[in-house]
């Protein structure tokens, strides 16, 4: 055999021997990976993390770390995730605040909402629910508004940060009653909760999931959910939309990771979240959560993400939403 044949049979085992040799490497993923929150535990962000960081351990056999960034209206969990190495091992369990919001919020955001971010897949969505202490003389959301009316600004609220959905979804309340009122942002969804009992605001709209457990203890009364039609899991409560036509308002929590992952990881990902939720156990825990299952694709949630931001942009513009 010819010289030259010889060292293009050599050349082609050696492309062969390489391409083996990646066939038969480490796989994704081989090492732990983080879910980075930016709220603090015990709210519906560190809920659905938990949740599924559980699902993808058992099915993976790795470890999934939950890691609470809370501040800033959960920026500064969001800002570490766009910038961490593009690999898989370190996402973002993002909601409404950070992804929808922060764009309009913060006029020098670090990241890119939209862009900076390789958006996995939608993983819940669900309502708020308005509520008061159970000693609150705020029978409902007509009486709130009465009170709102008859004292401009008296009224204060609190909410999960500057920002987010308890934020912002209640100034949208506020345009469309023509009222005013004070926020007071708190670092995560219980500690608002924690702030009202104590007497330092009027009412707070976390997610149902955040104020199941003040319910069930008859601590709180709920006034009113966030979504179009009552919320099944509160059955009594009317929406907001009862007094106030057209409302309607939803928090969603997805799954993101910085925008140079390769696609492959962010379609394993997707693949693997969405069988996670679609589990039956995992849809009862969900369902008893008030949380509703999306699992939408990659194209779908990019879609969603640049829809929110457009929307919300304007109702933050309208009712003057600036980070101090």
């Amino acid at each position: 055999m010819k010289r030259s044949g010889l060292i293009a049979i050599a050349l082609c085992a050696n492309v062969f021997a390489a391409s083996a040799g990646a066939t038969d490497g480490p796989t994704y993923p081989n090492r732990p990976i983080r879910l980075i929150g930016g709220t603090a535990p015990g709210g519906s962000t560190d809920t659905i993390a938990r949740i599924v960081a559980q699902e993808l351990a058992k099915s993976w056999g790795q470890n999934i770390v939950v890691d609470n960034r809370p501040g800033a209206g959960a920026t500064i969990a969001a800002d570490l995730v766009a910038k961490s190495q593009p690999d898989g091992y370190t996402l973002f369990v993002g909601g409404f605040g950070p992804i929808a919001m922060a764009g309009s919020l913060y006029p020098k955001l670090p990241y890119d909402p939209a862009n900076d971010f390789a958006h996995i897949t939608m993983m819940v969505t669900f309502p708020n629910v308005i509520v008061v202490p159970l000693s609150s003389p705020l029978g409902g959301l007509d009486a709130l508004i009465e009170q709102a009316k008859a004292r401009p600004g008296m009224l204060k609220y609190g909410s999960s940060g500057m920002g987010g959905s308890g934020h912002v979804f209640i100034e949208l309340m506020n345009l469309s009653a023509g009222i005013t009122s004070v926020h007071v942002p708190y670092r995560g969804g219980p500690p608002a909760l924690t702030g009202m009992l104590g007497g330092e605001v009027d009412y707070v709209l976390p997610a149902i999931s955040t104020a199941q457990g003040l319910l069930s203890a008859n601590r709180i009364r709920a006034l009113a959910v966030t979504s179009a039609n009552a919320s099944p899991r509160l059955p009594s409560v009317p929406p907001i939309s009862s007094v106030l036509p057209g409302y309607e308002a939803l928090e969603f929590h997805g799954l993101h990771a910085p925008a140079k992952t390769p696609r492959h990881i962010v379609l394993q990902l997707q693949q693997e979240v969405a069988k996670v939720l679609r589990r039956p156990e995992v849809k009862e825990r969900l369902d008893g959560l008030a949380m509703d299952v999306a699992a939408n694709t990659p194209e779908e949630f990019t879609r969603f993400v640049k829809k929110q931001i457009d929307t919300w942009q304007k109702v933050g513009r309208a009712a003057n939403i600036r980070a101090d």
